[in-house]
């Protein structure tokens, strides 16, 4: 039971002292001081926060250039006699009130006090006469956004989908007609192969047209050849392959294949591996 009311408590204090994070999507690190006494670990279950008090009769530095904003937390031993402590800049004194938001099997832990900067403060010297209080002082640094990486293929719309097989493997193949055409994007810098077939309902060349952002691109006739090695379920006959190289491309294209003629149409686009 110690050790559960211990955890509570230190995850009491860091839900307080990281509310205003979840607020403004800021992440506060500790910032060191010059010259500090001793130290006293606050631990998590990932990792150890230390605080200082100073030496007797002593304050603590720090440099808070370019901030403007600073948070002090507080841990005790026990109960101490004076819960105040005072900041020091360029010869103004302020004194803060520490108010104490958990007791854990190891401190007493304050709530964090949020102190805005002057303009052009450089340092600041922290005094607290109370031996059982040790401090930290942290600052905000906005968080790291994580690069997205774009999908270098996206498929914006088609007919339907169509499983190809061939010697124990398949391949994803879209459809698309006279009245339902296919769309995808492809990424800056990257470069494709496209890979269509028709299925062969009568002796009509299958012909389609490929359109790049809305222009016309290319006209593909393909062949009245049966392929021997792919089949898909529903369709009985299909024509050998054309693959056709898209090359790579300068910014975000969309290509558009539509049937010309009335054949239901599979394509497969490939997005080829960039050289390392």
């Amino acid at each position: 039971m110690t050790r559960i009311r211990y955890c509570l408590s230190v995850l009491l204090l860091m839900a307080a002292a990281f509310l205003s994070l979840a607020q403004t999507n800021l992440k506060w690190k500790p910032l060191p001081f010059i010259n500090p006494g001793t130290k006293r670990a606050l631990k998590t279950e990932k990792s150890a926060i230390y605080f200082y008090r100073s030496l007797p009769e002593k304050t603590m530095s720090l440099s808070v250039k370019d901030l403007t904003v600073v948070e002090v937390r507080a841990i005790g031993r026990d109960k101490p006699a004076r819960t105040q402590f005072t900041l020091s800049s360029e010869g103004k004194k302020s004194t803060y009130d520490l108010k104490q938001l958990a007791v854990s099997t190891q401190y007493i832990v304050y709530e964090p006090i949020r102190i805005t900067l002057n303009p052009g403060v450089q340092n600041l010297e922290l005094l607290s006469y109370d031996r059982n209080i040790y401090y930290r002082v942290f600052y905000p640094v906005e968080p790291v956004k994580k690069k997205v990486k774009p999908i270098p293929l996206k498929i914006i719309s088609y007919a339907g989908t169509a499983k190809l097989l061939a010697n124990s493997h398949n391949h994803l193949y879209y459809t698309f007609n006279a009245q339902k055409q296919l769309s995808f994007t492809i990424t800056k810098g990257r470069k494709a192969d496209l890979y269509i077939r028709a299925e062969l309902t009568k002796k009509e060349l299958p012909v389609l047209e490929i359109s790049r952002n809305g222009e016309p691109y290319l006209k593909l006739e393909l062949t009245l050849k049966r392929t021997k090695t792919y089949k898909t379920e529903g369709i009985e006959h299909l024509t050998i392959g054309k693959k056709v190289e898209l090359p790579v491309q300068t910014a975000n294209t969309t290509y558009e294949l539509k049937g010309i003629t009335s054949h239901t149409f599979l394509a497969r686009p490939v997005i080829l591996k960039q050289a390392k």
